[in-house]
This record gives C-alpha cells, structure tokens and sequence, in this order.
C-alpha cells in the first residue's frame, strides 16, 4: 500500500494488503451526507426567512450553515484526496466478483 495513517486511525491488524481499507471512501461518503444535511436545513432556513444574510452580525444563521457546506466540501475532497494516495489505483474501485 501506498501512504497511510497506520496505527492513528486503523487497528493493527488492518496494516496490510489484505484488509482492503476504504477510509478515504467513507470519509468522501461522510462529506455527502454533511452536504445533503446542510441543503436540508438550508431549505428549513429558507422556508422560515431565518436564512438571511447579515454581514455586520458574526452568529447569523446563514453563515453557520455555510460552515457546515464548507465542512462537506473539504470532508468530499480530503477522502478522494486520502483515497487515491493510500490506494492508488485501487481507489473507489469495487471488490472482485467471485464466480
């Protein structure tokens, strides 16, 4: 395997060619689903008129929801990011079918 966070994120037995580890792909997953909770309550925001923009106030709604997009989108480009270095060309790739 190629570049990886070793004993920081995976037990020991998952250190080797055998374990077929999918962070980068889970953590990609987990930015899709902080995206879609985030377009979920951006539509509640909108519908509610809580979701202006207020440039001289620091805690308005919209700009803690734009936190959370901004969250997804380095959790989306991180785990393609991890996925493609520790995996290479194994990266988002499926398992082979057995016959």
């Amino acid at each position: 395997m190629g570049l990886d966070c070793g004993s920081l994120c995976c037990p020991a037995d998952c250190l080797d060619e055998k374990c077929n580890c999918k962070c980068g792909e889970s953590v990609c997953f987990i930015g899709v689903f902080v995206f879609a909770a985030a377009c979920i309550f951006w539509l509640i925001g909108y519908a509610t008129g809580i979701n202006d923009y207020r440039a001289e106030k620091t805690d308005s709604f919209h700009q803690f929801n734009l936190w959370w997009f901004n969250l997804s989108y380095l959790l989306m480009v991180a785990g393609v990011i991890y996925a493609i270095l520790v995996r290479r060309t194994q990266a988002f790739s499926r398992e082979p079918e057995v016959a």
